[in-house]
């Protein structure tokens, strides 16, 4: 029987990174403030925590699925299918989103029962199929280590392990903006957090990450094709927008964060967030960073809510977006 506390991300949300930066920093240097006063002026702006395949000199980066595809989508009976689909490669996403060509195999290919969608021709590069699996989920027996009585039982963690693909490096990466000192404070906080890990057990998360590697672009390169595509943008972290910013927000689903217990038995503040993948009409939503209590040493504990934006192009055969 499961019985997980939880459900649990495949990935790791803009927050969850963003803690574990400024734990990571705080732990090289003692104190974070000018680190998170970098977050706080938008010097610095990260996206979540995504997968890549690599082969040779083939990298494949993995973006979230925009939450409002299915409302763009043609009502073909597929939604359930489409639905299913979880994250698109950068490649799939330069052709544009035109859900009607998806299950065409000689131009796209499913993996990862139906979740991560890749073009036919990165699939060959890499050696995939349809059989392929990059992820999976498991749950594992845990003691309490502060039982109330001797009668509490065991509970189940849920942990994400990346699936080994024979000639196929796969890992984690994520985007981010910042320059000269700002960039040079969240690459050594990057190369602690890679040794220690994300939150958890270092035995489970730590030094399997590697050392890590900073490319210096992420352009867009969007193929020219013969359909008329609608340009937007969206967000590929969190999001709790600023008052003035909601009219920016066109279509979008969103999720609770936070409200974990603290030493005294209290708990933190719950956030409610804007998930990765809304439909955004400007790139100019840059979110905030949101106070949720303070720690044992009375320092601020924040949620980051601050936006990373990509530009979009999508088809909309459908016309079921509503603003807010």
């Amino acid at each position: 029987m499961n019985v997980a506390l939880s459900s649990t991300s495949f990935f790791a949300h803009s927050d969850i990174l963003f803690s574990s930066l400024i734990n990571s920093f705080a732990g090289l240097n003692g104190d974070a403030t000018e680190f998170v006063n970098s977050f706080v002026n938008n010097k610095i702006n990260i996206s979540s925590l995504f997968y890549y395949l690599k082969k040779d000199k083939q990298v494949i980066h993995l973006l979230p699925v925009p939450v409002f595809i299915d409302k763009i989508s043609k009502s073909d009976g597929l939604h359930k299918k489409r639905g299913r689909v979880q994250f698109v490669s950068k490649g799939v996403w330069e052709s544009g989103f035109d859900t009607t060509g998806w299950f065409d195999q000689e131009k796209y290919t499913l993996i990862q029962d139906g979740e991560v969608l890749l073009t036919t021709q990165e699939c060959r590069n890499l050696g995939l199929n349809e059989d392929s699996v990059l992820y999976s989920m498991v749950d594992l027996p845990k003691n309490p280590i502060r039982k109330a009585s001797e009668d509490d039982s065991i509970y189940y963690q849920a942990d994400v392990e990346i699936s080994k693909i024979d000639g196929v490096e796969s890992g984690f990466y994520y985007l981010y903006t910042a320059e000269g000192n700002d960039e040079i404070m969240l690459k050594n906080a990057t190369n602690v957090m890679a040794f220690s890990g994300i939150g958890g057990e270092r035995s489970n998360t730590g030094r399997t990450m590697g050392a890590p590697v900073f490319e210096i672009e992420f352009n867009m390169d969007f193929q020219p094709g013969s359909i008329s595509y609608e340009n937007g943008f969206t967000n590929i972290s969190l999001l709790n927008p600023q008052q003035e910013e909601l009219k920016h927000v066109i279509y979008s689903k969103t999720i609770l964060r936070g409200g974990g217990r603290k030493d005294d038995d209290t708990s933190f503040s719950v956030v409610r967030m804007i998930t990765e993948g809304s439909l955004l009409e400007s790139s100019d939503v840059t979110g905030r960073l949101v106070k949720t209590g303070t720690d044992f040493n009375n320092n601020d504990v924040l949620r980051n809510g601050k936006s990373f934006v990509l530009p979009i192009r999508y088809n909309k055969v459908n016309n079921e977006l509503q603003t807010f």
